[in-house]
Parts: structure tokens; C-alpha cells; sequence
């Protein structure tokens, strides 16, 4: 044993008389020690491995330092003025950035940038010449700190100039600081942990030890990893799954011309497999033409960097060019339209991320299958990440389905999320979720109940549209709002309901929550049905239209009955158009309206208008313990109920005031027999003419 350490000793010596660089002595000494190990008992063994390891270090250190001499004593006299340049900048740290866009190939939003560092009033010196010349006066520490000291300052005093998205930090992973240094970045990380990325060179072969120490310091403080310039270098699989980064960026080098390679598609898209086996975002890098883009987006990559899509900048843009966008998003349904077969099965209990579903190839998610009653499923997203992907809940389930952060669209009008016939679903909501382009679809024979605390915003544009419900010439199913969150729904098309459907069918109950609806178009109705009769009861929330069509409702039917019950809650509605019933029917056969113990304000404004009850029917108003106030024009103009029909209006304990401008005789309420007012205060005035009751 004792002859055996001797020789390891001795193989020690013959390896470091060869070495220059001090990282791989320490490299050595390690690999030595392992062979060496356990010394305890063995003092002459130790002393003397102490004493070899002491003398190489200072060998090699003294070899280091005459070959930085010699490489000093052979540049140029340009070079020196170059290094002298390199030397006034790092000493006053004369280092500015610019941030280069890195966008989503999925929709082509901004996701991040990446910071890029510029010397300040030094045209002629580039980031290489800088690199160059810290490396040969072994002053890459300085840049290492400059770097992150100067874009984390600036991500955590001027974060709004980022709108929100992460910035990618230049790092070398083989540059250790000292520990003062180290703690101050620290600090700084742990206070911006969501808004940076330490994006590591991938050029050499790193110190494993090294990197694992940098890699446990970071995933302690939650900061996202990426390896840069993938694909070249001592790059390899058993390097990704040693370091398990959050983003991997694919080197320029594989991308040039990739279009007219097949060598270079096959290895490329062998990466971006990987990285979604793995949970890793894949990163096309230097895209510089549209064929690029194009090959990149179908072999399924998740960001782009390049020239083609933006050129780094001094302030970092909000958005790139939007011919660049459209046809990222061109591709992408190029890419949605080849894989529309696939789809995802969730499992009980499952957390679905939606990034994950998109990168293996799937177009939907399917929730229902095989889960047992009261099973629960959660469909998590990102807020900045479109994700075009269908959620479809099958009719054998019974249970809870949790949105978080999903960010939905619909590229071909259809609903974001579809409900099957005699499914039952209870739909939570936590943190901000987005629909762009459809909406949830409820079938006659399905139940759907909203809870939680999150938000949901919906975008339709679309000739028909519905948020929740069914589509002009279908029927709803039960729609229970019971929710703590806030629900905007914004569409534009020439027919559409915000919460119900075309033709009615099931109850709509508003229990909680807060609404912005907001509507344009030709036929509409915020909350209710376009055709058919409907009940719909609202209590405990804060709802508020905005409607602008050529003939619509805010609450109610179109076209039949409405029997309509607001209680304890807010309603404000703002109007307009050629035909309008604010609460109630245009031209249904009657209204039936309840408040009580709510806050109304109605603001509607017409060529023809009721602004509670029936336009073309009989009408049925209760109002009590509640302010309830109307501002209502136009010709054919009415605060309650519609003219030549009959009307009973019944005011007890409330606060009523109408202001109206209208042609029609009696207009704050043409049947004057129908109407009974005890307590409370009721000012009426129409076409400047006040009554007061």
C-alpha cells in the first residue's frame, strides 16, 4: 500500500512538470488525493504530498506568470494601445449594455432580453478586445463583477424599463469572486431572484466542481440557469444532465442556413427533444433570416434571438416588429396544424404544465378520463406565455378543474376551454388567466361553477362569440359565478353573449365576484340569451356593462322573456345603439325585474330604449331599499317598461332619480297607472320637467 501511494505521488509529479494553468494543478491534486486516500497514520505520506503539492502550485504559478510576460512582450504596438484602452475602461468600470429581445416562438412576445456589454466612448474597442485583454492580465474577475454588479443594479433600481420580464446575465462559470464580492451579488440576487438569468458559457470545459458550486448557490436562491452556446466546445448530454439548466441556448454555429441541412436539423432537433424530456426551455440563438425562423419554430424550439427578430438596443423594446410577430405566429400554426391529433391525457391529481404539453407536440388537454368523481386536476401556465392549446373536459367528469396562469388562445375561434355534455366541473381560478379568441363552452346538459381567487381576462373577436356559455344557435347548461376574483371579458364581433348563450337553456346564477363586460357589435347581450327566455340571479357582486351594438341587452333576453333578480350588489351599465334594454327584453314578451337592497345606475342613450322591463311587452319592476338611478336619451326613450304595453312599477324604501330626453309622452313610464312608490325619495325628469315623489 505505502509503494503504491508512492507511485501515485510519483505520476503526480511526471502530469504537473507539464501543466501551465493553475485550475487544472487543482484539478490534478484532486484526482491525486482520491487515489492517495485516506492518509491518517501515514504522516511521511502526507508530509510529503503537502510538500509536492505546495512546490507544483508555485511552479506552475511561476510558468503562469512568464507566459503572461512573454504574451505581454509579443503584441503589437495597435494591441498595446488596445490593451491600454481595455485597462481605462475596466479601471473606471466605462461599461455600458444593451438588451437584446428574446422572444417566444409560440406568439412572438418579448419574453426576456439579454444584457450585452458595450464599452462607454471607446468605439474602436469591442466586448471581444475586452475579454481578450482581461484574459491575458488575468483580469476576467473584474469583468465578472462589473458585470453583475452593473445589470443588477440596474434590474433593481429601473425594473419598470423591463417591462417585467427576466434579463439573461453574462457569466463565467470557471471566474470564482472573492467572498466580499460574492455576497453583494448575492444580495442583489436574492432581491431580483424572478428577474434575472445567469446564462453560463458553454466554450470550455468547465470545473465540475465549480459549476456545482455556482449551481447549488443560485438554486438556492431560486435563479434560472441557462448554458450558453450549446452545441459547441466540450458540449455534450452528459454536461446537460449534470448542470440540468433552465434554458439551454442553441450556438449561431448550428443554426446558420439550417434550412439547407439536414445534419444540422437532426442534431438540433435531437437538443430540443431533450430539453422538453427534461423540463428545459430551448433557445434558437442568432437567427439572422426567415427561413431560420421558420425551421427553428417547426422543429418545435420555445425562444428566438437574433438580428431577425431584434438587434440589441440601449433601452429594451416592449415589442419587435409586427410582420416579424405574425409570421412567428404563421409558423407556429404551421407547427399547431401538422400535430392537431395529438393531445394530452390528464391524470387524477395531475399538475399539467402547459409549456411542457405545447413542446411535446400536443394541440389539447384532456381532463376527464379515467379520474374518479371529485378527482381534481390543475392546468398550469405562464402569464406571458400564449399557449394554443384546447382544454377539453370529457363527460364522465365530476370534480374540480384548477386554471393557474394559463394564457389560452384560440387560433381558430374555437373555445379555449370546452365542456362536454353531462360533465360537472368546478372551475377554479387562481392567479391571472387569459383567453384570446374563444371563450368556456357550457352544453345544455353540463353544469359549471367558478370559484377562486384569481382573475380571468378574455379578448373575442370573432362574427359570433360567447365568454361563458354556448354559441348563438346552441343552448347553455347551468353557470354558477361564485368566485372572489375579478372576470373582464372585452369582445367584438356582430353577435355574441358575454355569460349565457344564444338560445337560453340553464340557469345563470351571479352569487359573487367582480365584472367588466364590455361588448361591440351588432346584436349583443352582456348577461343572458339572444333568443329564448331566461332567469338570471345576481346577488352579492359588483357588475358593470359597457354595450355598443345595434340592438342589445345588458341583462336579459334580446328577443323573449327576461325575469331578471339583482340583490344586494352593484350594477352599472353604460349603453348604446339603435334598440336597447338596459335590464330586461327589447322584444320579448315581458320582463319580470327584482332589486333590492343594490346600487343601480344606468346610463343609456338610443334611437329607440327601455332602460328596465320589456320594450315590446309587459313589464314587472320591483325596486326596494335601493339607489337606483337612470340617464337615458333618445327619441323613442323610456326609463321603465315600454309604451302601449302594460306596466307595473312598484318603488318602496328606495332613492330613485331619472333623467330623461325623449319624444314619448309620459316617458320615465307610460303606463302611469301601474305605478306604486312608498317611501323614500323618487325625482323624475324628463325633457327638463322634474316630478318628485
Amino acid at each position: 500500500m505505502y509503494r503504491e501511494k508512492l507511485t501515485a505521488l510519483g505520476e503526480f509529479v511526471s502530469a504537473a512538470e507539464k501543466l501551465k494553468n493553475s485550475d487544472q494543478l487543482e484539478k490534478l491534486i484532486g484526482e491525486c488525493l482520491t487515489q492517495l486516500g485516506d492518509l491518517d497514520g501515514e504522516r511521511e505520506i502526507s508530509i510529503l504530498a503537502d510538500k509536492l503539492f505546495r512546490l507544483s502550485r508555485r511552479l506552475v504559478g511561476m510558468r503562469s506568470d512568464n507566459e503572461a510576460v512573454r504574451r505581454l512582450a509579443e503584441l503589437s504596438l495597435e494591441e498595446r494601445i488596445e490593451l491600454e484602452q481595455v485597462e481605462h475602461i475596466i479601471e473606471g468600470n466605462l461599461l455600458c449594455y444593451h438588451f437584446q429581445p428574446i422572444v417566444s416562438a409560440v406568439d412572438g412576445s418579448v419574453y426576456s432580453y439579454e444584457a450585452l456589454m458595450r464599452p462607454v466612448g471607446s468605439p474602436l474597442i469591442s466586448p471581444f478586445h475586452i475579454l481578450k485583454y482581461a484574459a491575458l492580465t488575468e483580469r476576467l474577475q473584474d469583468i465578472e463583477k462589473a458585470t453583475f454588479m452593473n445589470v443588477l443594479k440596474l434590474i433593481d433600481t429601473e425594473p419598470e424599463r423591463f417591462y417585467g420580464k427576466p434579463v439573461f446575465i453574462n457569466s463565467i462559470p470557471n471566474i470564482v469572486l472573492p467572498p466580499e464580492d460574492s455576497n453583494m451579488i448575492a444580495e442583489l440576487l436574492v432581491r431580483n431572484a424572478d428577474r434575472a438569468v445567469i446564462e453560463m458559457t458553454e466554450r470550455g470545459e468547465l470545473d465540475e466542481r465549480k459549476f456545482d458550486y455556482l449551481r447549488k448557490r443560485y438554486r438556492t436562491v431560486n435563479v434560472r440557469i441557462a448554458i450558453d452556446d450549446y452545441g459547441t466546445g466540450y458540449s455534450n448530454v452528459k454536461n446537460l444532465l449534470s448542470y440540468m439548466p433552465d434554458y439551454v441556448k442553441i450556438d449561431r454555429s448550428l443554426l446558420s442556413e439550417i434550412q439547407n441541412s439536414q445534419k444540422k436539423r437532426h442534431f438540433v432537433r435531437d437538443i430540443i427533444e431533450f430539453c422538453h424530456d427534461n423540463g428545459i426551455l430551448a433557445l434558437a440563438e442568432g437567427v439572422e433570416t426567415s427561413e431560420e425562423l421558420r425551421a427553428v419554430i417547426l422543429m418545435g424550439i420555445d425562444l428566438i434571438q437574433g438580428f431577425y427578430t431584434g438587434r440589441p438596443v440601449p433601452d429594451p423594446v416592449e415589442t419587435i416588429n409586427d410582420e416579424i410577430v405574425a409570421e412567428i405566429r404563421r409558423c407556429r400554426a404551421e407547427l399547431t396544424d401538422g400535430i392537431a391529433s395529438k393531445q394530452y391525457v390528464a391524470s387524477a391529481g395531475e399538475r399539467v404544465l402547459l409549456e411542457k404539453v405545447l413542446r411535446d407536440g400536443c394541440a389539447s388537454v384532456l381532463v376527464g378520463k379515467d379520474i374518479p368523481k371529485g378527482g381534481k386536476v390543475t392546468v398550469a401556465g405562464t402569464p406571458q406565455n400564449e399557449t394554443a392549446i384546447a382544454v377539453l373536459v370529457s363527460k364522465e367528469f365530476s370534480g374540480t378543474l384548477i386554471i393557474e396562469n394559463v394564457n389560452l388562445v384560440s387560433l381558430k375561434n374555437a373555445p379555449c376551454i370546452s365542456l362536454a355534455d353531462g360533465s360537472d366541473v368546478k372551475l377554479q381560478i387562481a392567479g391571472e388567466c387569459h383567453f384570446m379568441g374563444g371563450g368556456i363552452k357550457v352544453p345544455r346538459k353540463a353544469r359549471l361553477e367558478v370559484v377562486g381567487k384569481g382573475a380571468v381576462v378574455m379578448h373575442l373577436d370573432d362574427s359570433d362569440y360567447f365568454g361563458f356559455g354556448n354559441d348563438m344557435g346552441s343552448q347553455n347548461g347551468d353557470i354558477i359565478m361564485s368566485h372572489d376574483c375579478m372576470i373582464y371579458i372585452e369582445a367584438n364581433g356582430q353577435s355574441g353573449v358575454g355569460i349565457g348563450s344564444g338560445r337560453g337553456g340553464g340557469k345563470i346564477e351571479i352569487n359573487s365576484g367582480k365584472y367588466l363586460i364590455s361588448q361591440r357589435g351588432g346584436y349583443g347581450v352582456s348577461i343572458g340569451t339572444l333568443n329564448e327566455p331566461v332567469r338570471i340571479d345576481i346577488q352579492n357582486c359588483d357588475l358593470e356593462t359597457k354595450l355598443s351594438s345595434a340592438k342589445g341587452t345588458s341583462v336579459g333576453s334580446l328577443h323573449s322573456r327576461a325575469e331578471i333578480s339583482i340583490r344586494r350588489s352593484s350594477f352599472r351599465c353604460f349603453a348604446g345603439g339603435l334598440t336597447v334594454s338596459a335590464l330586461g327584453t327589447v322584444d320579448g314578451s315581458g320582463a319580470n325585474i327584482l332589486v333590492n337592497n343594490s346600487n343601480v345606475t344606468l346610463d343609456v342613450r338610443a334611437d329607440e330604449l327601455t332602460a328596465v322591463g320589456a320594450l315590446n311587452g309587459t313589464s314587472e319592476i320591483d325596486i326596494s331599499k335601493a339607489s337606483f338611478m337612470i340617464a337615458a336619451g333618445g327619441v323613442n326613450a323610456l326609463a321603465f317598461g315600454g309604451a302601449g304595453h302594460p306596466t307595473s312599477l312598484s318603488i318602496s324604501n328606495a332613492d330613485v332619480g331619472v333623467e330623461l330626453t325623449t319624444e314619448v309622452e309620459n316617458g320615465f313610464c307610460a303606463d302611469r297607472e301601474g305605478i306604486r312608490i312608498s317611501g323614500g325619495r323618487c325625482i323624475f325628469t324628463v325633457n327638463g320637467k322634474t316630478e318628485e315623489y
